[in-house]
């Protein structure tokens, strides 16, 4: 549907003139915003991809020292093998026999090199993330000190005694040799697939192993925000790959006790996560002999066919909205110098939010003090809330309208339906809230905190259980990609993770980011904090704030009112001027 506006004539002229005055100088040769600058930046392969070239391990030679021994096994430890046989090779037999590769990864940082300390060989080093045994990463900041303890076997030859816990392995043979998978589970109300973000050793064997971490469950973080896993635990018997890319996954008959809606959720989940490997094209589940198929009973099934249920909320408008001076436009998807003008009863809208469905708009108005919802037409407007320090309202997916203040996570309230909704934020810091964004599929919100005189950002979980709202799972974002300098995040959103399969591609995090030089660049972090990306404009004045979803192109805009479009990496084009806010539906 298009909005109307009660005013057409006037306030489309008006919109119409910014938009031209975007285009003349976008034709004059000021289109693009300067990109020059340093820039860092880490970005994950598809899954099934490799972005680098491994080489075999091999075994200790004849006679090699100690350092060379624990080159050696580090540099197996590397590379996925079957029990890591290589690598086991390297220790004494009661170490062996001991060590548990595939309990843990501790990933260190890239230039830490093993040194001779006395009688014994050390590594030393940051530590910069860790990933537990079902493939969940955590960032960190820890410091190294593993001493291997070489001792002489049977035959004269240097033997590892102590090996770490789990693998040890710097970070670029992590990003090569760990392929990045996302999995899906149902979220409690059976509308929407929660992303989970895991990594295994890359692989013919990470489909059988993303298989068996959706039917393992969430992880722990996730788990209170989404269906609960089957207490019959069922086993993958095999997951196969054919020529024509069809994935087969063959399931335990303990499967056959699910119920029916058990039965779709979990072909659902299976589905969509081995969707997302490049070399996939369609999966089938067959449980106890039973090839399950979906509701339209087709049993061949790709992501496709669960569309519904996208995180990225493919279904809704995700249309851009800018407020002017005269008013409230919606632009034309393709061509934003096209735009149609809303009607909704709202005076000098500040910041806006619109409803996906498109049937309310949300503003702050009056300096910050008051929330008002408009319904899309001629209905009266009404105050929902007033105060000071208000920021950006937000729809959630399901229809909520969610609001806080500056003062802090505890002023978060959510109306659902004319009814104030309860929430719980007492598991979040107790900052002052600078922004928040909720994420498309509704299960997590993205905060940036103001702690002392730095900013933070993190990402919590939404847990709706009854008439409440639990926040949880705070975990912070750690990213500095500005040449040593810390940032201050301004504003944030979540943003798709460019990806060439066509597949669902994860969301990010997109936080907008100022310098101490005053530079400003938007930075594409990965919810567990793996990875970062800056995606510029680092010479882009002022900006100040952010319109981001995932599938749709992210624009920033100065304090001046001039909003630039997102290409691609450091190529940012003017789209608006004398724009003062930018909101996407949804």
């Amino acid at each position: 549907m298009y909005f109307r506006h009660s005013q057409v004539g006037r306030r489309g002229a008006r919109f119409t003139a910014i938009i031209a005055t975007a285009l003349a100088l976008a034709l004059s040769g000021c289109a693009s915003v300067p990109t020059s600058g340093p820039v860092e930046h880490h970005t994950q392969q598809a899954p099934g991809g490799s972005s680098g070239v491994n080489v075999d391990p091999l075994p200790p030679a004849l006679g090699a020292g100690q350092l060379l021994v624990v080159e050696g096994f580090l540099h197996a430890m590397s590379n996925y093998q079957p029990d890591y046989a290589v690598a086991r090779q390297y220790l004494t037999e009661a170490a062996s026999a001991a060590w548990q590769p595939e309990s843990a990864v501790q990933i260190y940082a890239d230039g830490t090199l093993p040194a001779e300390n006395g009688q014994t060989v050390m590594l030393v080093g940051p530590v910069v993330g860790n990933l537990d045994s079902a493939g969940s990463y955590l960032a960190v900041s820890q410091q190294l000190r593993h001493d291997f303890a070489l001792v002489r076997d049977a035959n004269e030859q240097w033997r590892i005694s102590n090996p770490p816990d789990g693998l040890l392995v710097s970070r670029y043979p992590f990003s090569t040799g760990f392929t990045p998978v996302t999995l899906y589970f149902m979220d409690a109300t059976g509308s929407v697939l929660v992303p989970d973000q895991r990594y295994f050793a890359s692989g013919e064997q990470a489909l059988t192993a993303a298989a068996r971490a959706v039917l393992a469950g969430p992880s722990a973080r996730l788990a209170p925000a989404v269906r609960a896993s089957s207490s019959n635990p069922i086993g993958v018997q095999q997951v196969t790959l054919n020529d024509e890319g069809l994935a087969e996954v063959t399931l335990s008959s303990t499967g056959l006790s699910l119920g029916l809606a058990e039965r779709q959720a979990m072909l659902a989940e299976l589905v969509t996560t081995l969707s997302g490997f490049a070399e996939v094209n369609a999966v089938t589940v067959t449980v106890g002999g039973v090839t399950l198929a979906n509701e339209g009973g087709l049993s061949e099934l790709s992501a496709g066919d669960f569309a519904e249920l996208s995180p990225d909320n493919t279904a809704g408008s995700r249309a851009l909205f800018a407020v002017a001076e005269d008013g409230v436009s919606r632009l034309r998807e393709d061509n934003w110098l096209e735009s149609t003008p809303v009607e909704a009863d709202l005076l000098k809208p500040e910041r806006l939010a619109v409803r996906s469905d498109l049937t309310e708009l949300a503003a702050i108005t009056d300096g910050g003090s008051r929330l008002v919802l408009a319904p899309a037409g001629t209905a009266k407007a009404r105050v929902l809330r007033t105060g000071s320090g208000l920021l950006r309202p937000d729809f959630a997916r399901n229809g909520e309208l969610w609001s806080a203040t500056s003062a802090g996570v505890s002023s978060f309230r959510v109306y659902r339906d004319d009814v104030t909704v309860k929430v719980d934020a007492s598991d979040l810091p107790k900052h002052p809230l600078v922004a928040s964004k909720l994420s498309s599929d509704g299960s997590r919100l993205a905060l940036v905190l103001l702690n002392g005189t730095r900013t933070e950002v993190g990402v919590a979980v939404v847990v709706r259980a009854g008439d409440g709202i639990r926040l949880t799972g705070w975990r912070p974002l750690e990213f500095n990609l500005s040449a040593g300098a810390a940032g201050t995040a301004l504003d944030l959103g979540w943003a798709s993770r460019s990806q060439s399969t066509g597949r669902w591609p994860p969301a990010d995090v997109a936080v907008l980011q100022r310098t101490d030089a005053g530079d400003t660049s938007v930075i594409r972090v990965s919810e567990d904090g793996a990875t970062a990306t800056d995606i510029g404009p680092t010479k882009a004045a002022s900006l100040t704030r952010l319109a981001v979803i995932p599938g749709r192109p992210a624009v920033a805009l100065t304090e001046g009112g001039t909003a630039y479009r997102f290409e691609s990496e450091f190529s940012w084009a003017l789209a608006l001027t004398a724009v003062d806010d930018l909101a996407y539906s949804g």
